[in-house]
């Protein structure tokens, strides 16, 4: 009985691979920028939304969330759009936007302080909120688009999207079938339950085993290299970084989700949520 929910999970997890796979590699295959481009700032205008349905009846300025997730994806993408050779513009616009919205979001919760009665307390809950709400994961996710100068750093980018999705899924995989045998403690109990060590370490093997695979698939490296020894004393080490970077991710989705008392971001996709619980992971390993 308890395989039926168990697969039902498994199955949502890996839709959601493929849904957000095939998008991207959609885009790749139109072989145009502006595809790819258009692509991420959807999903981070998406999540947007998502958060600010999420957000109802906090202290968080939620119109300031809202428009700044669904300008600044689509200012970075066409600076880096148009940036021909000169990518300063394009590294420049994610702190310094940053910074600004962090001064409207102080400024906003200033003057709900003086003018409606707000204590400092909730100022700085709204504060707090409405800056994660910006940063995780549009702000993270839009560092996706940097990549756009070579359509081989596009296939890299793909390569990480696939390494984090694998990471969650083998993770759960590895978790059904030998969670409890070896460790008796949880890996995360308060935040995710259901995360044990076995998955975890279960997952890291064969997660770096079939990341190592796809990197001759895209043809980022050649089948040779992979025995090298200079390869796998960078990619070890890199990849159990990488593995614990979207481990965390996924978490920090779990943790939010939980604060604001939600079960999914949204109901875009049937059976896995939003699109917020479709990037979380990769916002991590993205930025």
């Amino acid at each position: 009985t308890d395989m039926i929910p168990r697969l039902r999970t498994f199955l949502e997890r890996g839709f959601s691979t493929v849904v957000l796979l095939s998008l991207l590699g959609g885009a790749v295959a139109w072989n145009d920028p502006l595809g790819y481009a258009v692509l991420i700032c959807v999903l981070c205008n998406l999540t947007s939304w998502e958060w600010f349905n999420m957000l109802k009846g906090t202290n968080a300025n939620r119109v300031l969330s809202l428009v700044a997730g669904i300008i600044y994806p689509w200012l970075l993408a066409g600076i880096c759009l148009n940036a021909e050779g000169n990518h300063l513009p394009s590294s420049v616009l994610p702190l310094g936007f940053l910074v600004l919205y962090v001064l409207l979001a102080f400024c906003g919760q200033l003057f709900r302080m003086d003018y409606r009665g707000k204590s400092g307390a909730e100022m700085l809950d709204g504060m707090g909120m409405t800056l994660l709400s910006f940063v995780y994961p549009v702000w993270m996710f839009s560092f996706a688009l940097l990549c756009m100068g070579t359509q081989e750093s596009i296939w890299v980018m793909l390569w990480l999207v696939l390494f984090t999705k694998m990471s969650d899924i083998w993770a759960y995989v590895s978790g059904v079938l030998l969670g409890g045998k070896f460790f008796s403690r949880k890996f995360s109990p308060c935040v995710s339950p259901k995360k044990t060590w076995e998955g975890i370490i279960g997952s890291i093997i064969i997660t770096l085993t079939v990341g190592a695979v796809l990197l001759p698939v895209l043809g980022l490296y050649d089948w040779a290299q992979l025995t090298e020894p200079a390869f796998l004393l960078c990619y070890i080490p890199s990849g159990i970084l990488l593995f614990f970077i979207s481990v965390w991710g996924d978490l920090a989705g779990s943790l939010i989700k939980r604060g604001l008392a939600v079960k999914d971001s949204g109901s875009l996709l049937p059976g896995i949520g939003g699109i917020f619980d479709l990037i979380d992971s990769p916002a991590f390993t993205v930025s």
